[in-house]
């Protein structure tokens, strides 16, 4: 376990001019005005993030020193005025024990190490040679596509059309941002999850069966362990969300969401020392977990490293062609070609369904979604059902959006998110794994359902074996 350290250590850190220059590069804010982001965002020691879905602020570039000075965690925006970023995150989750990863270091990363190593391997494959960058609980992978290659144009070409989101871009922006993304980078950024599901299907079946845990998409918990219900996760759930929200964290910026948040992680970690984001490069796992992401260590780091964002152009258009030619393309294709009902049609659609007759444990969510239904455990245990029932992908979808749509004391959380969008890209995902083979249902019966809080009640007649075994059929 790391030393307790003040977090005005990171004052220091910050001063240092490599570090900043680190940071810069990371930003694409060079020396002569250039400035790739649009925008930067952070979270303070003395104002934490509070509980709940907030809006994280948004800051001109310009003040990045002065976000320095305040010993923020530094973000940058997804959204670059050069390029199309390439982003996936690679965690360790354990959803007993929330800040495992942070008191436990060496268990834990020796625990991600196997799916990383592939994850690697795997984008080396395609020549794809990432910004790996360590962070408190795994990895975040960085790369670029110039706006102006013609990769770009293919990718749009991909997506079902231009996204809901993409006309209220607007009023999702601090007044100060003028910048405007066009109707074919929105596109391209869709079609980009789209390619990244058939890279994490690929990484899900070679990573497996090394994996001492279970590998899963977008942090969905799993049933027990022997140290409880931990899993690797690859995410690429910024996919499922407007380009012009989603931020991601800088290279040797800090980390210290255990200590922002110990009621998320657990007092047990809250006064562990800051953590430094850094480069994992060629370096052995025990040296970075002993020095390089310490703030002195990190400094050190710095002045030998390199953090601007590498071009992955041609690896990623050899990835398009794969995934052009895959089952999960196909799946993708004939799911955007059924359409939802339209909301003018709910009240005697997907309004009229009884929820009382379905499983309780596939009810629960449905009738009270908020906040299961933003759980992934959640919409992977209602999607799988549905489908066993017959219900187009699709049209889950659709009865996922009714849901969310509808007044469910959601607060501001769709002020600035698309509920379709987000509907249709977890569903999908969840969806795509069944229909390629990917999931067998392994943890779809009662014992799982109940070991993930899945169900509600202890005397249920119903077995999900049954309902396991037919979905099967369905898509065999």
């Amino acid at each position: 376990m790391m030393e307790t350290v003040d977090a005005g250590t990171l004052v220091d850190y910050y001063a240092h001019p490599a570090v900043r220059a680190r940071i810069r590069e990371y930003c694409g804010l060079d020396g002569a005005g250039e400035r790739a982001c649009v925008y930067l965002s952070a979270h303070f020691p003395a104002s934490p993030t509070p509980s709940g879905w907030v809006r994280e602020p948004q800051f001109p570039t310009a003040a990045l020193e002065d976000l320095l000075k305040q010993r923020a965690d530094l973000f940058r925006s997804l959204w670059d005025r050069h390029s199309m970023l390439v982003c996936l995150d690679l965690d360790y989750l354990n959803a007993d024990r929330p800040g495992h990863a942070l008191a436990c270091p060496f268990d834990t990363f020796h625990k991600i190490e196997p799916t990383y190593v592939a994850l690697r391997g795997l984008l080396q494959e395609h020549g794809m040679n990432m910004l790996a960058l360590m962070t408190g609980r795994g990895y975040q992978l960085t790369g670029r596509v110039p706006l102006n290659a013609p990769l770009v144009q293919r990718l749009a070409t991909l997506a079902p059309g231009v996204p809901d989101w993409y006309d209220t871009q607007a009023r999702r922006l601090a007044s100060w941002i003028t910048d405007r993304m066009s109707p074919t980078c929105a596109r391209a950024y869709v079609a980009l999850g789209l390619v990244l599901e058939h890279l994490a299907h690929t990484l899900m079946a070679r990573a497996a069966p090394q994996s001492p845990v279970p590998v899963v998409l977008n942090g969905t918990n799993v049933g027990l362990g022997p140290c409880g219900r931990e899993a690797v996760s690859l995410d690429l759930s910024f996919a499922g969300d407007p380009l012009d929200v989603r931020h991601i964290r800088v290279a040797f910026g800090g980390y210290q969401g255990h200590r922002f948040r110990p009621d998320i992680f657990g007092s047990e970690v809250s006064g562990l020392a800051p953590l430094i984001t850094v480069p994992r490069g060629h370096a052995s796992l025990a040296d970075m977990l002993r020095e390089r992401r310490a703030p002195n260590g990190a400094a050190r780091l710095a002045e030998s490293s390199d953090a601007r964002i590498p071009d992955v152009t041609d690896g990623l258009d050899g990835l398009v062609v794969e995934y052009e030619r895959s089952p999960l393309a196909r799946f993708h294709r004939a799911f955007y070609a059924t359409e939802p009902d339209d909301p003018a049609a709910w009240s005697y659609t997907y309004d009229r369904l009884d929820v009382s007759a379905l499983p309780p444990c596939v009810a629960a969510p449905l009738a009270h979604p908020n906040d299961r239904l933003l759980k992934p455990e959640y919409l992977q245990h209602v999607t799988r059902y549905l489908m066993s029932e017959g219900w187009p992908p699709r049209h889950i979808a659709g009865l996922v959006w009714s849901r969310y749509a509808k007044d469910f004391a959601w607060g501001e959380r769709w002020a600035c998110l698309s509920p379709r969008t987000r509907a249709d890209f977890d569903v999908r995902v969840f969806a795509g794994l069944i229909a390629a083979g990917a999931d067998r249902g392994v943890d779809f019966n009662c014992r799982s359902a109940q070991e993930k809080h899945l169900c509600p009640v202890s005397d249920c007649p119903r077995d999900l074996r049954v309902d396991r075994d037919r979905l099967l059929r369905i898509v065999a």
